[in-house]
């Protein structure tokens, strides 16, 4: 399996205000922007083959600062794109707090479909197919970024570490962070 390293969107003006999920026009703010800049000074001290992001404008924004840095294409991918929740998308968070779909979700996600959305068991299939494909496209010493999302990276973590999907929000996947 190649070297992939999982990196997360920066920040938006959004991030614990609203679910933005698969909504457009979402983008990073000036933080997050100097927080992918960062990412990609890092990430700029290893051989990077290729990089791949999910479609949504910022991870795509993240992908390219860290592109243009390196001096690689991004391709999307849209096996990287944030779960659809459905009827829940684009709810502020207040409104979701006392919402039984999202207690569940923040309990037991192992159990959840969102509604005219996915559910948590197909979002981890879709990721874990995405990079097991990807994976062996490569060498196994060629380094890889994704770039994607809080909780298709927190799955992608799971799936890699065969942990139980009700843990995964255990797992802090902080905005422009990296996982190797």
């Amino acid at each position: 399996m190649a070297i992939i390293y999982l990196v997360r969107h920066g920040k938006t003006d959004f991030i614990g205000k609203k679910l933005c999920g698969n909504l457009p026009g979402i983008h990073l703010n000036e933080e997050g922007r100097e927080q992918a800049q960062k990412a990609a000074d890092y990430l700029s001290n290893f051989p990077i083959k290729a990089i791949y992001s999910s479609p949504i404008e910022r991870a795509f924004e993240t992908a390219e600062i860290i592109g243009y840095q390196s001096s690689l294409q991004v391709y999307p991918a849209d096996y990287l794109r944030e779960i659809h929740f459905g009827d829940l998308q684009g709810k502020g968070e207040k409104d979701l707090l006392d919402h039984p779909l999202w207690k569940k979700f923040n309990t037991l996600p192992a159990d959840v479909c969102f509604p005219n959305g996915e559910s948590v068991v197909e979002v981890r299939n879709r990721v874990a197919k995405g990079l097991e494909i990807l994976s062996h496209e490569f060498g196994k010493e060629d380094q890889l970024v994704c770039v994607a999302h809080s909780e298709v990276l927190r799955l992608a973590v799971c799936w890699l570490l065969d942990l139980p999907l009700d843990n995964f929000h255990r797992l802090t996947i902080d905005p422009a962070s990296i996982s190797k």
